[in-house]
């Protein structure tokens, strides 16, 4: 689990080789005490890294992997393969196949707080649906509170749902939309996430160029250029 974590933390730094030296690492590891649920999960976050990569052939092989670990270790690991393939075939350009994929999820994970509004988020961002601010601010109470009470499993669901909250916001010129990205980059800096601290810099001052205001739009472009890392 140390080198899935390490594995984690140069994926959300966009660090593609580094992740998957840790993630391999990590199958390594969990084969030798024999850990089924984590050498397939090891897999899984392997394909994922080479999604991102662009090499969709290698992540589909690392998939079917994890489909024969299933097939013959009687290990669950269906929810997490179509989470996988969605993704795949949102990045592939195939919308209205990766919207199938989530919905199952969705309806899987019904009961489930947490999961529940990660699945809708991911779905309102793959159908480029109309989002209701509302809805958006009730969800991030649960989940703040969540976090507030040491019970939210995956802070990735938190970093996905402030980055798009402050995505969809800005790109709307809501009046919300500033302390939305604010409230990211506070989450990012406590994570020590340089890029995606970039990242909302970069929205930021997006945001701030659609309102004409050049002095905002300057200093924002600036901190999000001081930002600037090397992808390896």
């Amino acid at each position: 689990m140390t080198w899935m974590a390490r594995g984690d933390r140069k994926r959300q730094e966009q660090k593609h080789d580094q992740a998957l030296l840790n993630y391999q690492t990590s199958y390594k590891y969990a084969n030798l005490r024999n850990d089924i649920w984590l050498m397939g999960m090891s897999l899984l976050k392997q394909a994922s890294v080479h999604i991102d990569k662009g090499d969709f052939a290698t992540a589909k092989e690392y998939l079917q992997r994890v489909k024969t670990i299933q097939r013959f270790e009687g290990v669950d690991l269906s929810h997490s393969i179509k989470a996988i393939q969605a993704k795949s075939e949102y990045i592939k350009g195939n919308q209205l196949g990766a919207i199938d994929l989530v919905n199952d999820l969705i309806k899987v994970f019904k009961e489930d707080q947490e999961k529940s509004i990660y699945y809708r988020w991911l779905k309102m961002k793959y159908a480029q649906e109309q989002v209701d601010f509302s809805t958006l601010d009730a969800d991030l109470q649960q989940l703040i509170a969540l976090k507030s009470s040491a019970k939210l499993e995956n802070i990735e669901v938190m970093s996905f749902v402030l980055y798009q909250n402050a995505q969809w916001r800005a790109e709307r010129l809501d009046k919300s939309a500033e302390d939305a990205i604010k409230s990211a980059i506070a989450h990012f800096s406590q994570l020590e996430l340089t890029n995606r601290i970039r990242d909302c810099y970069i929205l930021l001052a997006k945001y701030y160029k659609a309102k004409g205001d050049s002095q905002s739009t300057a200093y924002f472009e600036g901190r999000a250029d001081s930002l600037k890392f090397t992808n390896n």
